[in-house]
């Protein structure tokens, strides 16, 4: 099976990770940043150091607004100036950090960890093709949408259920340009945590690892996404995984070796949704 699998957050090319070793004593927010920045890299190294710096501003300024939904407005538009400056489906955390890269994945990762750092009400939710951010205001609920610099904000009803209305179709823009695409069987519509955000990244790597034929980083990534997100997106691309290895000219015992560990995940994965229904 030859082609490319098609997800709105698309990351960087996949390298092999080493494990990473977290700093001594860190928050919840550090935590976070620093597991997000770190997936598909081969050496630890530490968030920039601008992150910090702006969550310090962002702080000394909360205090001038009266509104919370003001101050969300704020950290969106800050933000998005900040750090979010081009917008390209082959980036990850980290370079989102470091070079301004982002995509809808990544983006919506650093609004959630801002919001949870500031103590705002907040829910992920993840589609298909995208995945964006509804905070929970005293002045009531806004939407943010990463990838819209412009109109990203919005916290009228009337246009907060239009987008959802648009983002639950799990419609999106076809790139044909040598590409295949692979569409999912089913409709998506989850709230999802940080450690299943780094699931995602997880998966995510694992997404353009296969999309170069690197299967052994494909299914150690996986591997990494499974154990952190139980999502009908890794049962369907794991299978997908599993014709594409048996169906590719790879030496006889690798071959045997993918299949068997592809196998594993699967299984794995099945014995941990029995257990959750038990």
């Amino acid at each position: 099976m030859k082609g490319w699998v098609l997800i709105c957050f698309l990351p960087v090319l996949a390298l092999a990770q080493d494990a990473q070793v977290m700093p001594a004593s860190s928050t919840s927010f550090e935590h976070y940043v620093f597991l997000y920045s770190t997936t598909g890299l081969k050496v630890s190294t530490a968030p920039a150091d601008a992150l910090p710096f702006f969550v310090e501003r962002l702080t000394s300024k909360r205090n001038d607004f009266r509104r919370d939904k003001d101050f969300v407005e704020y950290i969106f538009t800050k933000t998005h100036r900040r750090f979010l400056k081009n917008y390209i489906q082959y980036s990850s955390f980290s370079d989102l950090l470091n070079k301004g890269d982002y995509n809808c994945l990544t983006g919506t990762a650093l609004y959630a960890l801002l919001l949870d750092h500031f103590s705002i009400p907040y829910r992920i939710i993840e589609t298909n093709y995208h995945i964006f951010l509804m905070a929970e205001t005293s002045d009531g609920e806004v939407l943010l949408e990463a990838t819209d610099p412009a109109h990203g904000f919005t916290d009228s009803k009337a246009e907060i259920e239009k987008r959802i209305t648009t983002y639950r179709q799990n419609a999106t823009q076809k790139d044909t340009r040598n590409k295949r695409y692979y569409y999912f069987s089913f409709d998506l519509y989850n709230v999802v945590n940080l450690d299943e955000v780094l699931g995602l990244l997880y998966y995510n790597h694992a997404v353009i690892a296969y999309n170069n034929h690197e299967w052994v980083s494909t299914i150690d990534y996986l591997e990494k996404a499974s154990a952190l997100y139980q999502s009908p997106r890794l049962e369907e691309f794991s299978r997908i995984v599993l014709l594409s290895i048996e169906a590719s000219k790879l030496d006889a015992s690798l071959k045997e070796n993918c299949v068997k560990k592809i196998q594993s995940v699967r299984k794995r994965k099945m014995e941990m949704v029995a257990n959750v229904s038990y």
